[in-house]
């Protein structure tokens, strides 16, 4: 039990730590640290098929590419037409000058202008905001997207 236990940890604790972008103070990988032999601590032996670690290195590069997270957005403005593309442009100046610090997001996808604010982890975070945001925005709904790493709160 404990030959399956130790690894299986490891595993955990480097896909956790990966998660985090931990890395030492001399910027190594932990798996690196873990494997290095240190005078004053045990040693640790990793066992595993070289493919777990290939999958474990392209997951990393992967992440690298695409910064951020499954999360939440809230769509403030969607239409076509031939006056959307200056709507879209009016009402992210409108919501940037009445919401500072909230960031906004304008795209394209033909034939639709849109408009996109906040970067939530989940959807009761987008809760909050989007309550707020009825008022002024009755017509804003929730989406799932792609988000930036919001602050922790």
């Amino acid at each position: 039990m404990r030959k399956i236990l130790i690894p299986f940890l490891l595993i955990c604790a480097s896909i956790s730590a990966k998660g985090q972008g931990y890395t030492s103070n001399r910027g190594e990988d932990i798996l690196v640290q873990v494997r290095k032999s240190n005078p004053n601590q045990g040693k640790i032996t990793i066992n595993q098929d070289a493919q777990i670690e290939r999958v474990f290195n392209l997951d990393i590069l992967q992440s690298a590419r695409q910064p951020g997270m499954h999360g939440f957005r809230i769509r403030i403005y969607f239409d076509l037409g031939q006056k959307s593309r200056n709507q879209s442009e009016d009402v992210a100046g409108g919501f940037m000058q009445k919401y500072p610090g909230i960031s906004i997001y304008r795209s394209y996808v033909s034939p639709y202008y849109k408009v996109s604010v906040g970067d939530f982890r989940t959807r009761d975070n987008a809760l909050k905001l989007y309550h707020l945001l009825l008022k002024d925005y009755p017509r804003a709904f929730i989406i799932p997207e792609w988000v930036n790493f919001p602050p922790l709160e």
